[in-house]
Formats: C-alpha cells, sequence, structure tokens
C-alpha cells in the first residue's frame, strides 16, 4: 500500500562529490568532508523515516564555459582559476572564446548573466570531470546510501546537472542560461513532484552560498508559497565556498522570510 503523503519525508543531496568534499579535491569546500559524515549518520539514523532520497551530481567536461579552456585573452591565455569575466571585458575582447564560432554564444551569456541579475560568470578549476574519482559521491556517504537502499528495497534517485558545456547549472532545477540542449526535464519534474507530496523536505549537501542556494530558491520557486515551510535546511551538513562574502547570510535571511526552516541534523 502506498505511504500516505502526509508522512512523505524527502532528503535532497546537493553534489556532496570527492573534488567538493575532500581536502584534495579540485575544488574542495573546507569543512565538507565532515558535513558528509553527518549526513551519513542522518541517513543511517533516520532512514527508516525517509521516503526517498535524491542526489544530484555536478557533472562537467574539461571543456566547459566555466572552466579555463573556453576563454582566452588578447595573447591566447586562458584565465586563471577564480577569474571574473563581465559582460564589458567580452563586449571589449579582453575576453574571446577559444574557439571563434562560440563567440557570439560567449557574448550572449554574459549579457544574459547580467540581465537576470546572475552571478558574474567565475572560471572554476575543471571539476567533477565526467567518468573521473572527483565526479563520485563521497565514499562514506556512499555507503549509507546504498545501506539505505538495501534496507528500504528501492533507489535513490540521481539527478546530472552541468554536462552542458555551454551553460552553468547552480541550481539542480534549471541552468543559469537556457541553452536548449538540456534533456533531464522528465527527472526534474519528477523531483519536483516528490517534493510537492513530501511532509518535509531535508536539505543538504554543497556548497551553501552557491549550488544549496540556487538549488533551494529554484525548489522554492516550483512551490506554492504556503508549502516554502516544507523545506529544512540541515545547517550542520552544508558549508561556504567563501563564509566571508556574505553569500550564505543572504540567502539564508532571504529563505527563512519565505518560511523556510533551519536545523541541525541531530534536531531531526
Amino acid at each position: 500500500m502506498e505511504e500516505d503523503w502526509e508522512m512523505r519525508r524527502e532528503l535532497l543531496i546537493i553534489d556532496a562529490q570527492n573534488d567538493f568534499c575532500e581536502p584534495s579535491g579540485a575544488l574542495y569546500v573546507q569543512g565538507a568532508e565532515e558535513d558528509c559524515r553527518r549526513i551519513a549518520r542522518f541517513v543511517d539514523r533516520k532512514g527508516g523515516e525517509l521516503t526517498g532520497i535524491t542526489i544530484t551530481l555536478d557533472s562537467h567536461h574539461l571543456y566547459d564555459i566555466s572552466h579555463p579552456l573556453f576563454w582566452v585573452d588578447s595573447s591566447g591565455n586562458h584565465p586563471a582559476p577564480f577569474t571574473l569575466i563581465s559582460q564589458e571585458e567580452v563586449e571589449a575582447r579582453r575576453w574571446k572564446t577559444s574557439r571563434s564560432e562560440e563567440m557570439e554564444w560567449g557574448l550572449n551569456y554574459v549579457r544574459t548573466l547580467k540581465r537576470k541579475g546572475k552571478y558574474t560568470l567565475c572560471i572554476w578549476p575543471p571539476h567533477c570531470l565526467i567518468g573521473s574519482r572527483g565526479a563520485l559521491v563521497q565514499e562514506e556517504l556512499f555507503r549509507a546510501i546504498l545501506e539505505w537502499e538495501e534496507k528500504k528495497l528501492t533507489s535513490s534517485s540521481k539527478i546530472i546537472k552541468g554536462d552542458d558545456y555551454r551553460t552553468e547549472h547552480y541550481g539542480a532545477f534549471e541552468a543559469e542560461v537556457t541553452s536548449h540542449r538540456e534533456g533531464t526535464s522528465q527527472w526534474i519534474d519528477g523531483m519536483v513532484e516528490a517534493m510537492k507530496k513530501a511532509e518535509d523536505i531535508y536539505i543538504a549537501g554543497e556548497a551553501l552560498d552557491f549550488c544549496v542556494a540556487n538549488t533551494v530558491r529554484q525548489l522554492a520557486d516550483r512551490l506554492s508559497p504556503d508549502q516554502i515551510s516544507k523545506i529544512v535546511l540541515l545547517m550542520d551538513c552544508c558549508s561556504s565556498v567563501n563564509p566571508e562574502s556574505g553569500m550564505s547570510r543572504t540567502f539564508l535571511d532571504e529563505m527563512k522570510k519565505k518560511g523556510m526552516r533551519v536545523a541541525l541534523s541531530t534536531e531531526i
């Protein structure tokens, strides 16, 4: 017999992958390995009450609009990691796409980011490359999820994001700029429906100021205002790329005003 929807509890784990969660990872988020251990303990302890577990997987190619290989300066040098590339710099041709046929898209891309009030394009170290060890779910957390699947006789859901090299994909539900090449809408629709049926939606993963923040915002946009209180951010299971920037605090203040709850995993 299907579980009553009022008792459904979903866990959404965002980008808990080795490149973010191991100190040797390409884009390590300080504290993320401890976050993963706490998420694993949460799954071990509360797994019997979880109706579903969804894992988002950042998945990139080496040639990606947010990786150095995509861009060159006037001397043919690729940007260093963490370089910010603005609309004005691309318009002035201080940065050009490595492939000349991509230039129109690159210019449209940074213009669209600015027009929509998105992040300035940031060049990240190549990370979560498809097929690499860095793209794998952190080991201890992966073990906990497998044991949950075995006990529940079910599968966790995996959502791929970022594999379209033409656009950034911070949030799980939509890309920063639509390139019409994304092909996961059926998975996204299914995830949204599962979240709408849940009583509680627990959120954990990396990083609080980027992919967690954007995924939660996008999820909230797909829920009715009275459903946002379903979202419970597990604060001890998320860390920030740049805790000093204020971006995480802005996100938390914004979403708490809309009804999002915040708790420690040990309080659930």
